[in-house]
Protein backbone atom coordinates (compact mmCIF):
# COMPACT_ATOMS: atom_id res chain seq x y z
CA UNK A 1 0.00 0.00 0.00
CA UNK A 2 1.40 3.57 -1.02
CA UNK A 3 1.42 6.20 1.76
CA UNK A 4 0.53 9.29 0.59
CA UNK A 5 1.35 12.42 1.84
CA UNK A 6 -0.58 15.07 3.02
CA UNK A 7 -0.33 18.86 1.95
CA UNK A 8 0.84 21.27 4.39
CA UNK A 9 3.66 22.19 7.30
CA UNK A 10 4.11 20.18 10.44
CA UNK A 11 4.42 22.39 13.68
CA UNK A 12 8.32 21.46 13.34
CA UNK A 13 8.59 23.16 9.79
CA UNK A 14 6.79 25.93 10.80
CA UNK A 15 8.60 27.02 13.91
CA UNK A 16 12.00 26.92 11.83
CA UNK A 17 10.71 28.92 9.40
CA UNK A 18 9.42 31.29 11.63
CA UNK A 19 12.59 30.91 13.34
CA UNK A 20 14.92 31.96 10.65
CA UNK A 21 11.82 35.01 9.48
CA UNK A 22 12.95 36.41 12.92
CA UNK A 23 16.66 36.24 12.52
CA UNK A 24 16.34 37.54 8.91
CA UNK A 25 14.42 40.73 10.38
CA UNK A 26 16.73 41.05 13.66
CA UNK A 27 19.58 41.39 11.00
CA UNK A 28 17.64 43.72 8.76
CA UNK A 29 17.03 45.96 11.77
CA UNK A 30 20.27 46.18 12.94
CA UNK A 31 21.85 47.12 9.76
CA UNK A 32 19.51 49.67 9.33
CA UNK A 33 20.25 51.36 12.53
CA UNK A 34 24.15 51.30 11.72
CA UNK A 35 23.67 52.47 8.79
CA UNK A 36 21.48 54.96 10.30
CA UNK A 37 23.39 55.77 13.43
CA UNK A 38 26.37 56.50 10.98
CA UNK A 39 24.40 58.56 8.32
CA UNK A 40 23.34 60.61 11.70
CA UNK A 41 27.32 60.50 13.02
CA UNK A 42 28.30 62.17 9.67
CA UNK A 43 25.71 64.40 9.33
CA UNK A 44 26.50 66.06 12.93
CA UNK A 45 30.05 66.39 12.31
CA UNK A 46 29.26 68.14 8.87
CA UNK A 47 27.50 70.45 10.96
CA UNK A 48 30.19 71.11 13.64
CA UNK A 49 32.46 71.60 10.54
CA UNK A 50 30.44 74.02 8.66
CA UNK A 51 30.09 75.65 12.10
CA UNK A 52 34.20 75.56 13.35
CA UNK A 53 34.32 77.33 9.55
CA UNK A 54 31.96 79.87 9.66
CA UNK A 55 33.02 81.14 13.62
CA UNK A 56 36.64 81.28 11.66
CA UNK A 57 35.61 83.36 8.79
CA UNK A 58 34.06 85.93 11.24
CA UNK A 59 37.00 86.14 13.78
CA UNK A 60 39.30 86.38 10.54
CA UNK A 61 37.60 88.88 8.86
CA UNK A 62 37.12 90.88 12.21
CA UNK A 63 41.12 90.67 12.95
CA UNK A 64 42.03 91.75 8.90
CA UNK A 65 39.69 94.65 9.96
CA UNK A 66 41.90 95.67 13.05
CA UNK A 67 44.87 97.60 13.31
CA UNK A 68 47.88 95.47 15.03
CA UNK A 69 48.62 98.33 17.32
CA UNK A 70 44.72 97.63 18.99
CA UNK A 71 45.13 94.25 19.56
CA UNK A 72 44.94 93.42 23.49
CA UNK A 73 46.62 91.67 24.48
CA UNK A 74 49.42 92.25 22.27
CA UNK A 75 52.45 90.06 23.55
CA UNK A 76 53.95 87.46 20.61
CA UNK A 77 54.34 84.07 20.76
CA UNK A 78 51.67 83.34 24.23
CA UNK A 79 48.37 82.33 23.61
CA UNK A 80 45.01 83.62 24.70
CA UNK A 81 41.50 82.48 25.11
CA UNK A 82 40.07 86.01 24.03
CA UNK A 83 41.29 89.52 21.89
CA UNK A 84 40.07 92.31 22.20
CA UNK A 85 40.82 95.25 18.73
CA UNK A 86 39.47 98.14 17.08
CA UNK A 87 38.33 98.73 13.76
CA UNK A 88 39.68 101.73 11.73
CA UNK A 89 36.70 103.62 10.43
CA UNK A 90 38.80 105.89 8.09
CA UNK A 91 40.31 108.68 9.04
CA UNK A 92 39.37 112.74 9.20
CA UNK A 93 41.52 115.79 9.18
CA UNK A 94 44.79 113.02 9.00
CA UNK A 95 43.49 111.59 12.18
CA UNK A 96 42.50 108.00 12.19
CA UNK A 97 39.44 107.47 13.31
CA UNK A 98 38.38 103.93 15.74
CA UNK A 99 35.59 102.05 15.68
CA UNK A 100 34.48 100.91 19.53
CA UNK A 101 36.25 98.15 21.40
CA UNK A 102 35.24 94.79 20.09
CA UNK A 103 36.65 91.67 21.83
CA UNK A 104 36.22 87.83 20.69
CA UNK A 105 36.32 85.09 23.45
CA UNK A 106 36.26 81.87 24.99
CA UNK A 107 33.16 82.17 27.98
CA UNK A 108 30.86 80.13 29.90
CA UNK A 109 33.53 77.99 31.12
CA UNK A 110 34.61 77.41 28.11
CA UNK A 111 31.27 76.42 25.83
CA UNK A 112 30.85 79.31 23.86
CA UNK A 113 32.44 81.90 21.81
CA UNK A 114 31.19 85.18 22.54
CA UNK A 115 31.44 88.04 20.39
CA UNK A 116 31.44 91.79 22.49
CA UNK A 117 31.43 95.74 21.49
CA UNK A 118 32.48 97.50 24.55
CA UNK A 119 33.19 95.02 27.16
CA UNK A 120 32.75 95.53 30.39
CA UNK A 121 31.13 98.71 29.90
CA UNK A 122 27.38 99.85 30.82
CA UNK A 123 26.76 99.97 26.84
CA UNK A 124 28.16 96.50 26.21
CA UNK A 125 26.35 94.29 23.36
CA UNK A 126 26.89 90.81 23.61
CA UNK A 127 26.62 87.64 20.95
CA UNK A 128 26.89 84.13 21.64
CA UNK A 129 28.50 82.28 18.77
CA UNK A 130 28.19 78.89 19.41
CA UNK A 131 27.50 76.77 22.39
CA UNK A 132 29.58 74.01 21.12
CA UNK A 133 33.32 75.64 21.95
CA UNK A 134 35.65 72.76 23.69
CA UNK A 135 36.99 74.17 26.70
CA UNK A 136 40.64 73.16 25.63
CA UNK A 137 42.06 72.48 22.20
CA UNK A 138 41.75 69.00 20.39
CA UNK A 139 44.52 67.28 21.98
CA UNK A 140 45.48 69.32 25.09
CA UNK A 141 45.20 68.27 28.65
CA UNK A 142 45.41 70.91 31.42
CA UNK A 143 49.12 69.44 32.90
CA UNK A 144 51.68 72.14 31.66
CA UNK A 145 52.87 70.68 28.73
CA UNK A 146 52.10 70.81 25.02
CA UNK A 147 50.21 67.66 24.70
CA UNK A 148 49.62 68.35 21.29
CA UNK A 149 52.93 69.17 19.81
CA UNK A 150 52.60 72.73 18.41
CA UNK A 151 54.54 74.28 20.79
CA UNK A 152 52.08 75.85 22.80
CA UNK A 153 51.09 74.72 26.46
CA UNK A 154 47.66 74.04 27.58
CA UNK A 155 45.62 75.84 24.84
CA UNK A 156 41.93 76.66 25.09
CA UNK A 157 39.85 75.69 22.71
CA UNK A 158 39.75 79.27 21.02
CA UNK A 159 43.25 80.35 21.21
CA UNK A 160 44.99 83.02 19.38
CA UNK A 161 48.56 83.36 18.83
CA UNK A 162 50.16 86.72 17.56
CA UNK A 163 53.64 87.39 15.64
CA UNK A 164 54.34 90.27 13.77
CA UNK A 165 51.18 91.52 12.51
CA UNK A 166 49.59 88.01 12.17
CA UNK A 167 47.53 86.11 14.52
CA UNK A 168 47.23 82.21 14.20
CA UNK A 169 43.11 81.28 15.51
CA UNK A 170 42.39 77.43 16.46
CA UNK A 171 39.12 76.57 17.50
CA UNK A 172 37.39 73.04 18.85
CA UNK A 173 34.06 72.57 18.71
CA UNK A 174 32.50 68.97 20.40
CA UNK A 175 29.25 68.37 19.63
CA UNK A 176 27.17 64.65 21.13
CA UNK A 177 25.18 62.66 17.97
CA UNK A 178 21.65 61.15 18.69
CA UNK A 179 23.80 57.72 19.59
CA UNK A 180 25.95 59.44 21.97
CA UNK A 181 29.19 59.49 20.39
CA UNK A 182 30.94 62.71 20.93
CA UNK A 183 32.01 64.52 17.56
CA UNK A 184 35.36 66.39 17.67
CA UNK A 185 36.60 69.26 15.23
CA UNK A 186 39.24 71.55 15.17
CA UNK A 187 40.33 74.49 12.82
CA UNK A 188 42.93 76.62 12.36
CA UNK A 189 43.81 79.62 10.15
CA UNK A 190 46.24 82.60 9.89
CA UNK A 191 45.09 85.83 9.11
CA UNK A 192 46.97 89.19 9.39
CA UNK A 193 45.97 92.52 10.49
CA UNK A 194 45.76 95.69 8.35
CA UNK A 195 48.84 98.30 8.57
Amino acid sequence: MKSTRTAGWTLLELMITLTLLALLTAKVVTVMKMANDAAGEQSMAIHVENQANEILDRIGLAIMGSDRGTLIPSVEGLNYSGLRYKLSLGTENGVTVWDDTEEIRLAGAGTRIEWRENPDEAEERRLVWTKLASPLLEGEVLNGVDDNGNGLVDEQGLTFVIERNMVTIRLTLRATSADGREVIRTVERTVTCRN
